[in-house]
């Protein structure tokens, strides 16, 4: 339960103005109890440890005959972070020096913030320290989480200020919760609302649902339903479930991790999902206010080369919730979103994915394998871990 309030708690601070939905969420909170129905949960992925060496051979045979560079094993140690840690551990061990600040940060940060790699997260540190010193900005980011997680929310802001810009999403999350919470800084509401705003362009679900949630009350700035519904169901399509429960759609089983907490959260969702069902939320002024009124708007900006607005529009005709679904305007939205590239890799990942779901089994558009398999690839260099176990043949 413990974990559930910290989650929702900020979504209560975001909405502060609005006493009758904090309520409503609290009440639902007290009587989770009645309920015996769950989410499904998000299961763990272990790559066998035949396939890991294989990788891990072959990446370290074409380093050590010259055939690619040290900041292209790096990029495959990234690249397989997705489904497993322990690879790109091995692949980033093969070639961490002093001379590529690069590769220590992305060790650093693996041993610091992968929960299966925690035992090793004080050598993590350590790591990012050098780099830091070394004036890697990318280090400074990912230990101002590092100890924003371990509620030293002075050091936080201290790495944090060091960054220029500060290009990691859950880092502007973490510093929009401080000034939100006033942990570390002072209670500064409008600022949070532009460190989530910060966050939600980078593609991080959870700053995203802030920034959502945050545009819903006045505390932070004008109310704006229109773009509160647009970050919200973003938010909720890259995997937040309480921006999903927020506007209620189906739950996707977001990890809250093990145990009684993690039972008390997904039950907590389902909750709200429930209570805010599609036809209850027709009554909302973020679906009135929100939705109906911003939906034009954000066709005329799709039409003007907004992937922002093409991504949201897109992700409604694939999911066929709020308008109904509708592969082929799916896929003229979704289309040149991949060719542009420009969008966060988080959403990269989720619309070539489901360019290629289209592609493979003929949704909207005549059945293509070449274009499907290539959207995959696409998805799982963008960090998909579905494609990625599909790239490489993984069950």
């Amino acid at each position: 339960m413990k974990k559930t309030l910290i989650l929702l708690s900020l979504i209560f601070a975001a909405m502060s103005a609005n006493a009758d939905i904090k309520e409503s969420l609290m009440t639902l909170l007290r009587n989770q109890a009645k309920t015996s129905q769950t989410v499904k949960k998000t299961q763990p992925y272990k790559m066998s440890q035949q396939k890991q060496d294989s990788i891990v051979r072959s990446v370290t045979g074409l380093y050590s005959n010259g055939k690619i560079s040290t900041d292209s094993v790096v990029s495959l140690a990234i690249y397989h972070k997705t489904g497993s840690p322990e690879v790109s551990e091995k692949l980033l061990k093969t070639v961490v020096s002093e001379n590529n600040l690069h590769s220590v940060t992305e060790l650093g940060a693996l041993y610091a913030l992968t929960p299966q790699l925690s035992s090793k997260a004080a050598e993590g540190v350590k790591l990012l320290q050098a780099a830091a010193n070394a004036g890697y900005n990318d280090a400074n980011a990912y230990l101002g989480v590092y100890y924003y997680n371990h509620n030293d929310f002075k050091k936080a802001k201290l790495f944090f200020d060091k960054c220029n810009p500060l290009d990691l999403g859950i880092g502007n999350t973490a510093l929009g919760a401080m000034y939100l919470q006033g942990k570390g800084v002072k209670t500064d509401i409008p600022k949070a609302r532009e460190y989530f705003h910060k966050s939600a362009l980078q593609g991080y679900p959870r700053g995203a649902s802030l920034y959502g949630h945050n545009l819903r009350a006045s505390g932070g700035g004008p109310i704006d339903y229109p773009e509160a519904f647009f970050w919200l169901y973003i938010a909720g399509d890259l995997g937040d479930d309480t921006a999903r429960a927020t506007l209620g759609r189906t739950l996707n089983g977001e990890s809250f991790g093990e145990g009684e907490a993690a039972e008390d959260g997904e039950l907590a969702l389902y909750w709200i999902s429930t209570v805010n069902s599609m036809q209850n939320m027709k009554n909302e002024p973020v679906y009135k206010d929100g939705f109906l009124k911003g939906l034009k708007a954000k066709e005329a900006a799709a039409e003007k080369g907004d992937d922002w607005a093409r991504f949201y529009l897109g992700s409604m005709n694939f999911n066929g919730d709020y308008l109904n679904q509708n592969y082929a305007q799916a896929l003229r939205y979704y289309e040149p979103i991949a060719r542009d590239g420009k969008l966060p890799n988080t959403v990269l990942a989720l619309v070539n994915s489901r360019l290629a779901y289209m592609y493979k089994n003929g949704k909207g558009t005549k059945a293509d394998a070449a274009k499907a398999a290539r959207y995959a690839k696409a998805a799982a260099q963008y960090g998909s871990l579905g494609a990625y176990k599909a790239t490489e043949h993984l069950k």
